[in-house]
């Protein structure tokens, strides 16, 4: 027995030692703060080269926004008939998000020209920056390399640009997330007012009241639903009945999402098995900027698809709890668990919803970091570096999910880590 030990212990130690050249070398590149300010660095420049050109196209998302401020200013009651009436005629592409977004644009509804437009990218700009602030403040590093991991995570993730270059509404969730992950430890009641006002923005905010336990819950998850319920039934008294929005708006859009042709822009778990399982084809742009329809795969299983599809997003949601549960409901790391679900449950999800995948990436890298973690490190960067990219520049559509999945994946296997903080 003594034989079998003792070479069992060999061979773990021959194991280790091929291992210890890469695990000094990550460590002295993830020591050096100057060498990762200077990729930082680079990186900007990088980004802010390639963001400049394409920054608020003539198609983006920041000018009908903007301008449904303008139109609640001028007759708010019109606005969700007109939008039912577009979308019974086949138009979809229409005013269809709820009065708290609305209301976020009347400020710079009042601006000049396309003045509001540029301030209302600005600002959602900022307000993520602020939400980044707040959940750094939130994780607690204890070491100064961490700042510069941090930034660099950060500058190579593409949904959270994809969503300040087209003036979506990602900065004011990853601000209220943000705040709320650093709050609910000693303030759960307005940590949940905080997530409350991102519900009623976006629903997916929600279930961040899957990653609050022990007593603290109640009065979180209170606070959440009552301030989202509130919010949303006062915000809806100048523009029409709720009813109405719902199910001439909301569900008629939902519906039609879930039929004809998706893009490679396009990505979801359930959209990765339709297409990898079920055969469903995609459009993609070629080099010469045709855009074309192709499939993944030869076969088409659509029942099985579906299945498979939703035996993943019960998982991702049981594992929510029990990884949180697992960790001791440690922030941030529960609610930045929880916040992903926003870009890895809804079956159709574009380039800048997966901002919702970021405050996970961030907590899980720099946990791993600290506690030398280096396999987790090289999944998780491999993760992170394949949303540097843009899907439709990958060699398989779906990559984006995979990564997120993956992040999901690794970040519930370390729970246990997180008992104790980063």
């Amino acid at each position: 027995m003594n034989q079998v030990r003792t070479e069992a212990d060999q061979r773990q130690d021959a194991a280790e030692s091929e291992w210890t050249p890469l695990r000094r070398a990550a460590a002295r590149i993830l020591g050096d703060q100057r060498l990762l300010w200077t990729i930082a660095g680079i990186v900007a420049v990088q980004r802010t080269l390639a963001e400049l050109p394409v920054f608020l196209p003539p198609g983006a998302d920041a000018y009908a926004f903007v301008l449904s401020g303008r139109e609640a200013l001028t007759n708010p009651g019109a606005i969700y008939a007109a939008s039912a009436a577009d979308i019974a005629a086949g138009h979809p592409w229409t005013i269809t998000w709820p009065p708290p977004q609305i209301l976020l644009a009347v400020p710079f509804a009042t601006l000049p020209d396309d003045t509001g437009v540029w301030a209302w990218a600005a600002a959602n700009g900022l307000m993520a920056v602020a939400g980044l602030f707040f959940l750094y403040r939130a994780i607690q590093p204890r070491r100064a390399r961490a700042l510069p991991i941090y930034v660099l995570i950060a500058l190579c993730f593409t949904p959270l640009f994809e969503d300040i270059r087209l003036g979506q509404r990602g900065g004011a969730l990853v601000l209220l997330a943000g705040l709320a992950m650093l709050l609910v430890r000693s303030h759960p009641t307005l940590a949940g007012v905080l997530t409350g006002l991102g519900t009623s923005i976006k629903f997916y905010p929600a279930a961040l009241t899957l990653s609050v336990g022990g007593r603290q819950w109640l009065r979180f998850a209170g606070a959440t639903f009552a301030t989202a319920a509130t919010v949303l039934a006062v915000s809806f008294i100048p523009f029409g009945s709720p009813f109405q929005y719902v199910t001439r708006v909301l569900l008629p859009v939902a519906a039609g999402s879930a039929g004809g042709t998706k893009d490679c822009f396009q990505n979801s778990t359930q959209l990765l098995f339709s297409r990898l399982v079920g055969g469903e084809p995609f459009t993609r742009v070629t080099a010469s900027g045709v855009w074309t329809t192709v499939a993944m795969v030869p076969w088409h299983l659509p029942s099985l698809a579906h299945v498979l599809s939703y035996l993943t997003i019960g998982a991702l949601v049981a594992a929510t709890v029990w990884a949180s549960r697992r960790s001791g409901w440690a922030q941030p790391y529960s609610m930045s668990l929880a916040f992903s679900l926003g870009a890895l449950i809804p079956g159709d999800v574009y380039t800048y919803q997966f901002i919702a995948v970021l405050p996970l990436a961030l907590v899980l890298l720099l946990g791993a970091v600290e506690r030398h973690r280096w396999l987790i490190v090289a999944v998780a960067g491999l993760a992170v570096l394949t949303f540097e990219s843009s899907p439709c520049a990958l060699l398989v559509p779906g990559l984006w999910t995979i990564a997120g999945l993956a992040l999901f994946a690794a970040a519930a296997i370390e729970a246990p880590r997180f008992r104790n903080g980063v």
